[in-house]
């Protein structure tokens, strides 16, 4: 057996195997071997989910040998990638062509099929997550098929959108991209007093805003991105510095190239627990974490994050179709505090919250789907593309039929 750890730690594994193909042929090789045998198939990206959407004791694949950017239409402003290919490895090949995703978030480690398959997402109310990018992709199933969706099927690309892994393997996927782009940076710090008055601001005025928390201090830092002609400057990452210092989330303001612009570096690893609630919810229940926080948990030192997320329409998406708020709390990988993670889901629950299907949930099975609406237009999809459940394990089996 072998052994396999997600990148925080929390979620550990014994697959039977772990295959690292080479080429796509490779890849159906894989798939139909494990079906063969009666092996359950996931994928592993970088392993930045924290639930256990990727443990299995069958065949575990990691793509990483299945990178880069593969066919690109400048008319279209789309281009076609295969599953394996980091954030960060898109940036530069998409620029060369004059284009650039229209938002991502500020960890650019993970693999496109990943990031797709769980909703990954930046801030801004204009813009959803990658998947709400995806125009067509490609999957091969169990019986070595190559099966591909695209807008001519609307029922199976919206299942595509967020699928966690359970149509197949993407092997390639095709995103809607747009002409590249110049931010400027800026981030101040803001007394807890002030929040809702300078995020009201920023929400209104700014391409991409978000702030964060930080217990210990009792007050945010505010980041902001605004689209610019301004010559770039470079921006360079914020020094390092330990969870619950503000100059941790304080980098050099600047102007640069989009696809440099948004990464930051997560040098600690943590767990993180998300939820998505409606616009007009989302200050009261960041309010509600602050007091719980503050009165009940004042040990855990990791911020809080505020950011906004456009509708989609994927069955699977956090937003389930409206303009949403979301809401991260976090924790040191090494220290978890549990009952800290269970009292915040209850207050997320208080307000109609979702949970991100890559992080922390404690949710009874029937709860979690009460709260998707689009998980029976889903099931249908995914029953036409696995009828065995091959690409299932236990933790998705128990959530979807």
């Amino acid at each position: 057996m072998a052994e396999w750890r997600n990148w925080a730690g929390n979620v550990v594994a014994e697959p039977k195997r772990i295959e690292a193909p080479g080429t796509i042929a490779e890849l159906q090789g894989a798939v139909t071997r494990a079906a063969s045998e009666g092996l359950t198939v996931r994928v592993a990206g970088a392993g930045h989910s924290f639930s256990p959407i990727v443990a299995t004791d069958g065949l575990l694949l990691d793509l990483t040998n299945l990178t880069g950017v593969v066919a690109i239409d400048e008319d279209k402003a789309q281009a076609t990638i295969l599953g394996g290919t980091r954030i960060h490895q898109m940036g530069e090949p998409l620029f060369e062509h004059g284009l650039g995703v229209a938002n991502q978030g500020d960890i650019d480690v993970q693999a496109i099929a990943g990031a797709l398959s769980t909703g990954t997402h930046g801030t801004g109310r204009a813009f959803g997550s990658f998947s709400s990018t995806l125009v067509a992709a490609e999957f091969v199933t169990a019986s070595g098929e190559i099966v591909g969706v695209d807008e001519h099927h609307l029922d199976r690309l919206r299942a595509a959108r967020v699928s966690l892994g359970m149509l197949g393997v993407m092997a390639t996927a095709t995103l809607q991209l747009v002409p590249a782009y110049k931010l400027r940076r800026r981030s101040w710090p803001v007394p807890v007093d002030q929040i809702a008055e300078t995020w009201d601001v920023a929400d209104r005025e700014t391409r991409n805003p978000e702030f964060w928390w930080i217990p210990p201090l009792d007050t945010a830092v505010f980041k902001t991105f605004i689209e610019t002609d301004e010559d770039p400057t470079g921006t360079p990452p914020a020094p390092t510095y330990p969870p619950g210092t503000i100059e941790r989330y304080l980098p050099p303001d600047g102007v640069d190239w989009a696809w440099r612009v948004f990464p930051a570096v997560r040098e600690h690893r943590f767990v993180e627990m998300e939820y998505t609630l409606a616009l007009d919810r989302g200050m009261a229940c960041f309010l509600a974490i602050r007091e719980m926080m503050l009165a009940r948990h004042p040990d855990v030192r990791w911020a809080v994050e505020y950011r906004t997320h456009a509708a989609e329409d994927g069955y699977l998406s956090v937003t389930q179709g409206e303009p949403s708020v979301t809401i991260s709390v976090h924790d040191a990988a090494d220290n978890i505090h549990w009952d800290f993670f269970e009292e915040a889901e209850q207050v997320f629950r208080s307000f109609g919250g979702r949970p991100h299907w890559g992080k922390l949930n404690l949710l009874p099975v029937d709860e979690l789907r009460s709260l998707f609406a689009g998980i029976p237009s889903f099931e249908a999809v995914r029953g036409e593309f696995d009828p065995t459940g091959v690409f299932l394990n236990d933790y998705l089996r128990e959530r979807f039929r």
